[in-house]
Formats: structure tokens, sequence, C-alpha cells
């Protein structure tokens, strides 16, 4: 039998939903705008990026996933890891690892369109500027594939 505490429960949890979502998909749509408008000529005027920095990043974000995600299976005990989902928002690496990969791999390559965008007529440092945020999406990927390729066995549905 559902009483009134269980129903206003029910419709709380799926408001929350609703409210997760708009804010998922606001977040992505700020994070393509910021792509956007950091290729402008007065935004790339002080940036240096290169092949380094662009390699640093590709290797240190999947060892930043993978680290992250260990840390917080051993850190806080955690036997299963929540499966990620569109309307659930997180932001706390250490108790939900995957949501918060799953929202930053989003959040990255909404960046990356953005910059698509201003990218033909840009200057070099532009076009090294798009290759490094496209070397962390890269890196997010290679590393979202490598902790679910590791800990299949520990995700679970939310």
């Amino acid at each position: 039998m559902l009483n009134s505490w269980t129903v206003s429960r029910l419709l709380s949890a799926s408001r929350m939903k609703h409210v997760a979502t708009i804010l998922n998909s606001v977040l992505v749509a700020l994070s393509g705008w910021g792509g956007y408008r950091a290729m402008s000529p007065e935004n790339l005027l002080h940036m240096n990026p290169d092949w380094i920095f662009c390699s640093v990043i590709f290797v240190t974000v999947p060892l930043f996933v993978l680290v992250i995600v260990q840390y917080s299976i051993s850190r806080k005990k955690q036997t299963a890891l929540r499966r990620p989902a569109w309307d659930r928002f997180s932001i706390n690496w250490w108790h939900d690892p995957l949501q918060c990969l799953f929202l930053s791999t989003f959040l990255c390559a909404s960046t990356v369109c953005g910059s698509a965008l201003r990218l033909f007529g840009t200057s070099s440092t532009g076009v090294w500027t798009f290759i490094s945020y496209l070397s962390t999406l890269w890196g997010l990927l290679i590393g979202q594939y490598l902790v679910y390729r590791l800990h299949r066995e520990r995700i679970h549905a939310a």
C-alpha cells in the first residue's frame, strides 16, 4: 500500500531525475559554448600548446581515470560501481567515479565540438589548442574503455 510519504518520495526522486537531465544538458551546451569562446583570437593570445603538451595530456588522462576509479574502489571499499546515467548528476569522484567520468567525457566532447566550429581560419595556436582538447577527449575515452574492461564485474545498474 502506498502512503503519502512513499508517494512524495517517488515524486521527488522523479523530479530530481528531471532536474539532473536538464542540468546535464545545460552543462553540455555551456561546454560547447566555452569551447567556441576559447578559440577566439583574444583567448588564444597567451596560450602556447604544442605536441609535447598534447602527448602528456593523452598519456596522463587515462592514467588519472584508472587511478581515481581504483582509489574509489579501494579507499571507499566499494564492491559495486553504479552504472552512469544521463538522469543523474554527480561530481563526487570518490563515491560515483563512473558518473563523473561519463559527464566529463560528454563535457569534453562538447568542448571539442564547440572549438571545432571556430577551427577554420585560426592560427597554429588555435589548431594546437583544438588538438589538446581532442587529446583530452581521447584520453577520457581510452580511460573509460579501460575502466569498463577492468571492472566490468563491479558495474551494476543505478
